[in-house]
């Protein structure tokens, strides 16, 4: 039996630092939004021990690989031999803030689900995907919701659409770095994170927006973004924004007319653009 999912990117329409918290992690208040943009993952029960298999040859597949990991977690939760075989045909950017690696991991944990069912209940499941990443649990449930502590503490909002441009520079950004030059800063803009919930939980999201941003923006070193930000913002966005700690920029869009060719004027420019939109689910 094999399992074939979509395994969604997600956006942050928002997303700020709000401190340190006791276990040393940064505390983050962001809304996460799933995209169309996908990774495919399929997974077949039988073989010995977990064979991972991904189409792009600089993705590890041994236990450095976030799907592999949670198969491994799976299967020792579940208390069962390992055995399946899994393939990931990559689409989503690494090293872009799209949570493509946490996407496949929370896919691979949905298959198994599938294929061992009534093996382990749902909260088994969410405790593992955190164990696995802090994007993993939104990925695994996706569509629009308030992601706080350090993303795992969720809380459902109204659905958003959109038609969304995605453009991934050249550059990759290391997660690490960007909080360590977040932690020498000398002067941070946070974005009015009550005002934003407010209008967001009444599915307001234009009015939202206007109280939104990405607080790794600002202190990105990405050298294309304000090329990406002024190209989209010209050619129709109604908002723009850095997604996650980058380096991946996305505009929305009430025209995917335009959208494309906002498109068309980055490509070549940048290492790659897909137009796409919101989606209410994380894995289909």
């Amino acid at each position: 039996m094999e399992v074939k999912l979509k395994a969604y990117a997600k956006i942050n329409l928002t997303l700020d630092l709000t401190g340190i918290l006791p276990d040393k992690y940064h505390g983050i208040f962001t809304c996460m939004q799933s995209v169309g943009l996908f990774d495919g993952v399929s997974v077949k029960k039988g073989g010995d021990g977990i064979l991972l298999r991904c189409s792009e040859k600089y993705i590890p597949c041994d236990e450095r690989n976030t799907a592999f990991k949670a198969a491994k977690l799976f299967y020792e939760k579940a208390g069962i031999e390992p055995s399946c075989e899994i393939f990931i045909k990559k689409v989503i950017p690494s090293g872009a803030g799209l949570a493509g690696g946490s996407a496949d991991a929370a896919a691979v944990l949905k298959a198994l689900t599938g294929l061992y069912p009534e093996k382990l209940s749902h909260r088994d499941i969410m405790s593992l995907a955190l164990e696995v990443g802090a994007d993993v649990p939104f990925c695994y449930l996706g569509g629009t919701r308030l992601c706080q502590n350090i993303g795992e503490i969720m809380s459902p909002l109204p659905s958003f659409f959109s038609n969304v441009l995605i453009v991934k520079p050249f550059e990759r950004v290391s997660t690490k770095d960007a909080y360590a030059r977040f932690d020498t800063a000398e002067s941070i803009l946070h974005p009015d994170n009550t005002s934003f919930l407010y209008y967001a939980a009444a599915g307001e999201y234009k009015e939202a927006m206007k109280y939104a941003s990405n607080i790794f923006e600002a202190l990105s070193d990405v050298k294309s973004g304000e090329l990406i930000k002024e190209t989209m913002n010209h050619s129709g966005a109604w908002f723009s924004s850095m997604s996650g700690s980058g380096s991946a920029y996305y505009g929305l869009f009430d025209s995917k007319e335009d959208a494309f060719a906002c498109a068309d004027l980055l490509r070549g420019r940048v290492e790659s653009v897909f137009v796409t939109t919101t989606k209410n689910k994380g894995i289909e």
